[in-house]
Protein backbone atom coordinates (compact mmCIF):
# COMPACT_ATOMS: atom_id res chain seq x y z
CA UNK A 1 0.00 0.00 0.00
CA UNK A 2 1.16 3.53 -0.74
CA UNK A 3 2.60 5.02 2.45
CA UNK A 4 0.52 8.22 2.16
CA UNK A 5 -2.75 6.56 1.21
CA UNK A 6 -5.43 7.33 3.82
CA UNK A 7 -8.22 5.48 2.02
CA UNK A 8 -10.78 5.73 -0.75
CA UNK A 9 -14.19 7.35 -1.16
CA UNK A 10 -16.78 5.41 -3.10
CA UNK A 11 -19.65 6.88 -5.09
CA UNK A 12 -18.46 9.29 -7.78
CA UNK A 13 -17.65 7.69 -11.13
CA UNK A 14 -14.96 9.28 -13.31
CA UNK A 15 -14.57 12.29 -11.00
CA UNK A 16 -12.34 14.28 -13.36
CA UNK A 17 -12.39 17.49 -11.27
CA UNK A 18 -13.12 18.49 -7.67
CA UNK A 19 -14.02 21.72 -5.87
CA UNK A 20 -14.69 22.56 -2.20
CA UNK A 21 -18.06 24.20 -1.57
CA UNK A 22 -18.15 27.27 0.72
CA UNK A 23 -18.01 26.26 4.36
CA UNK A 24 -15.79 23.27 3.65
CA UNK A 25 -18.42 20.65 4.49
CA UNK A 26 -18.88 19.35 0.94
CA UNK A 27 -16.66 18.55 -2.04
CA UNK A 28 -18.37 18.74 -5.43
CA UNK A 29 -17.17 16.55 -8.28
CA UNK A 30 -17.80 16.13 -11.97
CA UNK A 31 -18.57 12.67 -13.31
CA UNK A 32 -17.42 12.12 -16.87
CA UNK A 33 -19.04 9.68 -19.25
CA UNK A 34 -17.10 6.49 -19.93
CA UNK A 35 -17.36 2.72 -20.45
CA UNK A 36 -19.41 2.25 -17.26
CA UNK A 37 -21.04 5.70 -17.25
CA UNK A 38 -23.15 6.41 -20.35
CA UNK A 39 -24.56 9.55 -18.68
CA UNK A 40 -22.68 12.40 -17.06
CA UNK A 41 -23.27 13.25 -13.41
CA UNK A 42 -22.37 15.74 -10.69
CA UNK A 43 -21.77 14.54 -7.14
CA UNK A 44 -21.42 15.96 -3.63
CA UNK A 45 -19.18 14.23 -1.06
CA UNK A 46 -19.61 15.04 2.63
CA UNK A 47 -16.16 15.75 4.08
CA UNK A 48 -17.08 14.52 7.56
CA UNK A 49 -17.67 10.91 6.59
CA UNK A 50 -17.11 10.59 2.82
CA UNK A 51 -20.79 9.94 2.08
CA UNK A 52 -21.50 10.63 -1.61
CA UNK A 53 -24.71 11.83 -3.25
CA UNK A 54 -25.62 12.41 -6.88
CA UNK A 55 -26.83 16.01 -7.30
CA UNK A 56 -27.27 16.09 -11.09
CA UNK A 57 -29.39 15.08 -12.77
CA UNK A 58 -31.04 13.70 -9.61
CA UNK A 59 -32.80 16.42 -7.59
CA UNK A 60 -31.85 19.34 -9.83
CA UNK A 61 -34.27 22.08 -10.85
CA UNK A 62 -34.24 24.52 -13.77
CA UNK A 63 -34.73 28.31 -13.84
CA UNK A 64 -33.09 30.05 -16.80
CA UNK A 65 -31.61 33.43 -15.87
CA UNK A 66 -32.70 35.37 -18.95
CA UNK A 67 -30.93 38.59 -17.89
CA UNK A 68 -27.58 36.83 -17.86
CA UNK A 69 -27.86 34.08 -20.44
CA UNK A 70 -29.34 33.82 -23.93
CA UNK A 71 -32.69 32.11 -24.44
CA UNK A 72 -32.18 28.35 -24.61
CA UNK A 73 -33.89 25.05 -23.79
CA UNK A 74 -33.35 23.44 -20.41
CA UNK A 75 -30.16 21.43 -20.03
CA UNK A 76 -30.73 17.91 -21.32
CA UNK A 77 -29.31 15.38 -18.80
CA UNK A 78 -29.02 12.79 -21.59
CA UNK A 79 -26.60 15.10 -23.43
CA UNK A 80 -24.57 16.31 -20.45
CA UNK A 81 -20.88 15.37 -20.42
CA UNK A 82 -19.10 17.24 -17.59
CA UNK A 83 -15.38 17.74 -17.19
CA UNK A 84 -13.71 20.70 -15.41
CA UNK A 85 -15.59 22.52 -12.62
CA UNK A 86 -15.25 25.49 -10.29
CA UNK A 87 -17.27 26.94 -7.40
CA UNK A 88 -17.62 30.61 -6.51
CA UNK A 89 -19.61 32.86 -4.18
CA UNK A 90 -21.27 35.80 -5.92
CA UNK A 91 -21.50 39.30 -4.44
CA UNK A 92 -25.07 38.68 -3.33
CA UNK A 93 -23.97 35.60 -1.36
CA UNK A 94 -25.22 32.94 -3.79
CA UNK A 95 -22.99 29.95 -4.47
CA UNK A 96 -22.53 29.03 -8.13
CA UNK A 97 -21.01 25.99 -9.82
CA UNK A 98 -19.48 26.27 -13.31
CA UNK A 99 -19.14 23.07 -15.37
CA UNK A 100 -17.44 22.48 -18.72
CA UNK A 101 -19.73 20.20 -20.74
CA UNK A 102 -19.22 18.34 -24.03
CA UNK A 103 -22.90 17.77 -24.63
CA UNK A 104 -25.21 18.96 -27.38
CA UNK A 105 -22.68 21.77 -27.81
CA UNK A 106 -19.36 22.66 -26.22
CA UNK A 107 -20.44 24.84 -23.31
CA UNK A 108 -20.05 26.01 -19.76
CA UNK A 109 -23.15 25.25 -17.71
CA UNK A 110 -23.95 27.36 -14.64
CA UNK A 111 -25.79 26.12 -11.54
CA UNK A 112 -26.85 27.78 -8.32
CA UNK A 113 -25.91 25.60 -5.33
CA UNK A 114 -28.17 25.39 -2.28
CA UNK A 115 -26.13 24.32 0.73
CA UNK A 116 -28.93 24.69 3.29
CA UNK A 117 -30.46 21.29 2.58
CA UNK A 118 -29.26 17.98 4.13
CA UNK A 119 -27.26 17.58 0.94
CA UNK A 120 -26.46 20.21 -1.72
CA UNK A 121 -29.03 20.74 -4.45
CA UNK A 122 -28.55 22.39 -7.84
CA UNK A 123 -30.64 24.77 -9.89
CA UNK A 124 -29.55 25.19 -13.49
CA UNK A 125 -29.36 28.87 -14.47
CA UNK A 126 -28.14 28.64 -18.07
CA UNK A 127 -25.28 27.73 -20.34
CA UNK A 128 -22.84 29.53 -22.62
CA UNK A 129 -21.77 27.85 -25.86
CA UNK A 130 -18.05 28.11 -26.64
CA UNK A 131 -17.23 30.04 -29.83
CA UNK A 132 -15.96 28.60 -33.12
CA UNK A 133 -14.37 25.17 -32.85
CA UNK A 134 -13.21 25.68 -29.25
CA UNK A 135 -13.48 22.65 -26.94
CA UNK A 136 -13.32 23.34 -23.21
CA UNK A 137 -11.30 21.53 -20.55
CA UNK A 138 -11.17 23.40 -17.23
CA UNK A 139 -12.96 26.49 -15.92
CA UNK A 140 -12.27 29.11 -13.25
CA UNK A 141 -14.69 31.74 -11.95
CA UNK A 142 -13.90 35.44 -12.28
CA UNK A 143 -16.44 38.12 -11.35
CA UNK A 144 -19.83 37.16 -12.75
CA UNK A 145 -18.13 35.23 -15.57
CA UNK A 146 -15.35 32.71 -16.04
CA UNK A 147 -12.22 31.72 -17.94
CA UNK A 148 -11.93 28.42 -19.83
CA UNK A 149 -8.91 26.50 -21.11
CA UNK A 150 -9.59 25.33 -24.64
CA UNK A 151 -8.42 23.43 -27.68
CA UNK A 152 -9.55 24.72 -31.07
CA UNK A 153 -10.06 28.02 -32.85
CA UNK A 154 -12.57 30.44 -31.27
CA UNK A 155 -12.97 32.16 -34.66
CA UNK A 156 -13.88 28.87 -36.31
CA UNK A 157 -11.45 29.45 -39.19
CA UNK A 158 -9.36 26.31 -38.73
CA UNK A 159 -9.58 22.88 -37.20
CA UNK A 160 -7.11 21.48 -34.68
CA UNK A 161 -6.15 17.83 -35.00
CA UNK A 162 -4.73 15.29 -32.57
CA UNK A 163 -1.70 15.20 -34.85
CA UNK A 164 -1.20 18.95 -34.28
CA UNK A 165 -1.26 18.36 -30.55
CA UNK A 166 1.17 15.42 -30.65
CA UNK A 167 3.52 17.48 -32.83
CA UNK A 168 3.70 20.14 -30.10
CA UNK A 169 1.93 22.90 -32.04
CA UNK A 170 -0.21 25.51 -30.32
CA UNK A 171 -3.71 24.09 -30.15
CA UNK A 172 -5.70 26.75 -28.29
CA UNK A 173 -5.49 28.82 -25.13
CA UNK A 174 -7.69 30.53 -22.56
CA UNK A 175 -10.97 32.34 -23.30
CA UNK A 176 -12.86 34.63 -20.95
CA UNK A 177 -16.62 35.18 -20.84
CA UNK A 178 -18.70 37.79 -19.06
CA UNK A 179 -22.37 38.71 -19.50
CA UNK A 180 -21.47 42.18 -20.77
CA UNK A 181 -18.50 41.49 -23.03
CA UNK A 182 -19.18 37.95 -24.21
CA UNK A 183 -16.13 35.94 -25.30
CA UNK A 184 -12.58 37.31 -25.35
CA UNK A 185 -9.35 35.52 -26.27
CA UNK A 186 -6.73 36.24 -23.61
CA UNK A 187 -3.35 37.23 -25.05
CA UNK A 188 -0.30 35.21 -24.07
CA UNK A 189 -2.28 32.04 -23.37
CA UNK A 190 -1.90 30.23 -26.70
CA UNK A 191 -0.04 26.97 -26.12
CA UNK A 192 0.05 23.23 -26.83
CA UNK A 193 -2.83 21.38 -25.12
CA UNK A 194 -3.93 23.84 -22.44
CA UNK A 195 -5.74 21.84 -19.75
CA UNK A 196 -5.98 23.12 -16.17
CA UNK A 197 -6.70 26.79 -15.52
CA UNK A 198 -6.78 28.92 -12.38
CA UNK A 199 -6.82 32.62 -11.59
CA UNK A 200 -5.22 34.56 -8.72
CA UNK A 201 -7.47 36.00 -6.03
CA UNK A 202 -6.79 39.54 -7.27
CA UNK A 203 -7.62 38.54 -10.86
CA UNK A 204 -4.26 39.71 -12.18
CA UNK A 205 -2.68 36.37 -13.11
CA UNK A 206 -3.82 33.28 -14.98
CA UNK A 207 -2.21 29.87 -14.48
CA UNK A 208 -2.43 27.20 -17.18
CA UNK A 209 -1.51 23.54 -17.13
CA UNK A 210 0.06 22.19 -20.32
CA UNK A 211 -0.88 18.57 -20.91
CA UNK A 212 1.16 17.20 -23.81
CA UNK A 213 3.51 20.17 -23.37
CA UNK A 214 4.16 19.10 -19.74
CA UNK A 215 4.40 22.60 -18.37
CA UNK A 216 2.78 25.28 -16.23
CA UNK A 217 2.41 28.83 -17.51
CA UNK A 218 1.70 32.05 -15.63
CA UNK A 219 0.22 34.89 -17.70
CA UNK A 220 -0.64 38.45 -16.74
CA UNK A 221 -4.34 39.23 -17.26
CA UNK A 222 -5.85 42.48 -18.48
CA UNK A 223 -3.10 43.75 -20.78
CA UNK A 224 -2.56 43.35 -24.56
CA UNK A 225 1.15 42.55 -24.10
CA UNK A 226 1.22 40.36 -20.97
CA UNK A 227 4.18 39.17 -18.95
CA UNK A 228 4.36 35.38 -18.95
CA UNK A 229 6.51 32.64 -17.46
CA UNK A 230 6.55 28.97 -18.44
CA UNK A 231 8.26 26.12 -16.58
CA UNK A 232 8.59 22.48 -17.61
CA UNK A 233 7.44 20.06 -14.92
CA UNK A 234 7.96 16.59 -16.42
CA UNK A 235 4.35 15.43 -16.24
CA UNK A 236 1.17 15.83 -18.26
CA UNK A 237 -0.49 18.55 -16.19
CA UNK A 238 -4.26 18.35 -15.94
CA UNK A 239 -6.42 20.40 -13.56
CA UNK A 240 -5.19 23.10 -11.17
CA UNK A 241 -6.69 23.98 -7.78
CA UNK A 242 -5.88 26.43 -5.00
CA UNK A 243 -4.76 25.19 -1.59
CA UNK A 244 -5.28 26.89 1.77
CA UNK A 245 -1.65 28.04 1.88
CA UNK A 246 -2.07 30.08 -1.30
CA UNK A 247 -0.14 27.58 -3.42
CA UNK A 248 -1.51 25.73 -6.43
CA UNK A 249 -1.94 21.99 -6.65
CA UNK A 250 -1.29 20.45 -10.06
CA UNK A 251 -2.22 16.84 -10.83
CA UNK A 252 -1.17 14.76 -13.79
CA UNK A 253 0.46 11.65 -15.19
CA UNK A 254 3.96 10.76 -16.38
CA UNK A 255 5.73 7.83 -17.96
CA UNK A 256 3.40 7.75 -20.94
CA UNK A 257 2.83 9.51 -24.25
CA UNK A 258 -0.20 11.42 -25.45
CA UNK A 259 -0.85 8.71 -28.02
CA UNK A 260 -0.75 5.90 -25.45
CA UNK A 261 -2.88 7.86 -22.98
CA UNK A 262 -5.62 8.64 -25.51
CA UNK A 263 -5.68 5.07 -26.80
CA UNK A 264 -6.32 3.85 -23.24
CA UNK A 265 -8.74 6.64 -22.37
CA UNK A 266 -10.96 5.90 -25.35
CA UNK A 267 -10.62 2.14 -24.93
CA UNK A 268 -13.09 -0.22 -23.24
CA UNK A 269 -11.53 -0.34 -19.77
CA UNK A 270 -13.41 1.51 -16.98
CA UNK A 271 -10.09 2.21 -15.27
CA UNK A 272 -7.14 4.13 -16.67
CA UNK A 273 -3.93 3.69 -14.69
CA UNK A 274 -0.65 5.52 -15.25
CA UNK A 275 1.98 6.77 -12.79
CA UNK A 276 0.70 10.03 -11.35
CA UNK A 277 1.89 12.97 -9.29
CA UNK A 278 0.52 15.89 -7.33
CA UNK A 279 2.73 18.97 -7.33
CA UNK A 280 2.80 21.96 -5.04
CA UNK A 281 3.35 25.09 -7.17
CA UNK A 282 4.59 28.44 -5.89
CA UNK A 283 2.31 31.00 -7.59
CA UNK A 284 5.07 33.62 -7.71
CA UNK A 285 8.03 31.62 -8.99
CA UNK A 286 6.30 28.47 -10.33
CA UNK A 287 8.78 26.39 -8.34
CA UNK A 288 7.35 22.91 -7.74
CA UNK A 289 7.57 20.21 -5.10
CA UNK A 290 6.18 16.68 -5.36
CA UNK A 291 3.59 15.97 -2.65
CA UNK A 292 2.20 12.65 -3.88
CA UNK A 293 3.63 10.14 -6.36
CA UNK A 294 1.76 6.88 -6.94
CA UNK A 295 1.71 3.99 -9.38
CA UNK A 296 -1.13 2.68 -11.55
CA UNK A 297 -2.04 -0.03 -9.02
CA UNK A 298 -2.99 2.55 -6.38
CA UNK A 299 -5.61 4.55 -8.28
CA UNK A 300 -6.59 5.79 -11.73
CA UNK A 301 -4.53 8.37 -13.59
CA UNK A 302 -4.68 11.64 -11.63
CA UNK A 303 -6.59 14.49 -13.24
CA UNK A 304 -7.14 16.72 -10.20
CA UNK A 305 -5.97 17.16 -6.61
CA UNK A 306 -7.70 19.12 -3.86
CA UNK A 307 -6.68 20.00 -0.33
CA UNK A 308 -9.38 18.82 2.06
CA UNK A 309 -8.34 19.55 5.62
CA UNK A 310 -5.14 17.64 6.30
CA UNK A 311 -5.50 15.44 3.20
CA UNK A 312 -5.11 15.63 -0.56
CA UNK A 313 -8.06 14.17 -2.43
CA UNK A 314 -7.35 12.96 -5.97
CA UNK A 315 -9.85 12.49 -8.79
CA UNK A 316 -9.55 10.74 -12.13
CA UNK A 317 -11.36 10.60 -15.46
CA UNK A 318 -11.45 6.78 -15.43
CA UNK A 319 -12.01 4.98 -12.14
CA UNK A 320 -14.48 4.54 -9.31
CA UNK A 321 -14.42 7.00 -6.42
CA UNK A 322 -11.66 9.23 -5.07
CA UNK A 323 -8.31 8.53 -3.43
CA UNK A 324 -7.30 10.24 -0.18
CA UNK A 325 -3.63 10.88 0.55
CA UNK A 326 -1.96 12.29 3.63
CA UNK A 327 0.39 15.22 3.26
CA UNK A 328 4.11 14.39 3.26
CA UNK A 329 6.08 14.12 6.50
CA UNK A 330 5.94 17.24 8.74
CA UNK A 331 9.32 18.56 7.64
CA UNK A 332 7.93 18.79 4.10
CA UNK A 333 4.35 19.66 4.96
CA UNK A 334 2.67 22.49 3.16
CA UNK A 335 -0.40 24.37 4.24
CA UNK A 336 -2.17 24.09 7.59
CA UNK A 337 -1.88 20.67 9.24
CA UNK A 338 -4.62 21.02 11.82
Amino acid sequence: MHEQLAGYISGPVNAEDLAVAPGGQWVLTSGMTGPTAPLGHLYAVRVEDGASSEIFPYGASYALDTERFAAQPDLDPFRFRPQGIDVTVQRDGRTELYVVSHGAAESVEVFEVDLDEPRPTLRWLGGVALPGTAVGNDVAAVGDGFIVSTTGDPDGLRSISVEDAMAGRDTGGVLEWSPGAGWTTLPGTSMNTATGVAISSDGDWIYIGGWNSRCIRKVQRGTPDPISTTVEVGMMVDNLTWAASGHLLAAGTYGTSMQEFLASHFGPSPRLGFPSRVLRVDPDTLATETLVDYGPDTFGAATTALQVGREIWVGTARDQGLARFRFPAPNRAFGPQS
